[in-house]
């Protein structure tokens, strides 16, 4: 509510949505707070139960997974949207799966790191072709919105390849500190469960922090010019 006019405050925007908001809302951007639980609990019960028991990889996978599906009951109860917590029920699954039929822990993650080298390629790859992701991502997310944009000139299409540099560097991090302690095997697994969870949404809500600093801007005058101009 804002105090001055009595009106209610405009809903805070998740996503790429967070790069159009007058205010960047770190929270939101990642999902809301009950996002983030959604998305940690599950490698933070993984983490917890290996340093209790390290051979209780079994135990472990089943801890997380339960994680997962009682966010998605409760998400179903309350008539939410799932969208966001089906696609870290997928991916617990898809990863506890990979640990179980190899019986290595650290295959937990492995599923992370492919999802941030496609990334990186991804962003990498745009740059080199002069169509930055961002850029490509906040076009099909206006279109989907329904909502205008003006024409892009040369200095937005330079905003938008500084923000996709951003998120490149992001997924380059991840993988620099992640890929040495995967390869280093079961003897690194709880650094490793610790990095991902650093690496995760603190350092993607910082990141796109930066993204919005930088192509913000660009975005309040394309919404503020009229269509065709």
């Amino acid at each position: 509510m804002n105090e001055q006019t009595g009106t209610a405050a405009p809903p805070s925007r998740g996503g790429l949505g967070a790069l159009d908001a007058d205010r960047f809302d770190a929270a939101a951007a990642v999902g809301g707070w009950r996002g983030i639980l959604e998305s940690a609990a599950p490698t933070l019960v993984f983490v917890c139960v290996l340093a209790l028991r390290p051979s209780a990889l079994v135990p472990a996978l089943l801890a997380s997974l339960a994680v997962s599906a009682l966010a998605l009951f409760a998400r179903l109860l309350g008539r939410q949207p799932l969208t966001q917590v089906l696609g870290g029920a997928a991916l617990a699954a898809v990863s506890a799966l990979w640990a179980w039929r190899s019986g290595n822990a650290t295959n937990f993650y492995a599923t992370g790191l492919v999802i941030n080298a496609v990334w990186l390629a991804a962003t990498g790859g745009s740059l080199l072709l002069r169509r930055p992701l961002v850029g490509l991502l906040l076009d099909a997310w206006h279109a989907a919105a329904g909502t205008g944009r003006g024409d892009r000139n040369g200095a937005a299409t330079r905003r938008y390849a500084v923000g996709t540099a951003i998120l490149a560097g992001m997924f380059a991090l991840r993988l620099v500190v992640e890929l040495p302690l995967y390869l280093a095997g079961e003897a690194a697994v709880g650094a490793l469960g610790v990095a991902r969870l650093l690496l995760g949404l603190p350092l993607f809500a910082l990141t796109l922090w930066f993204v919005w600093l930088v192509v913000n801007p660009t975005l309040r005058q394309a919404s503020a010019s009229p269509p065709g101009n």
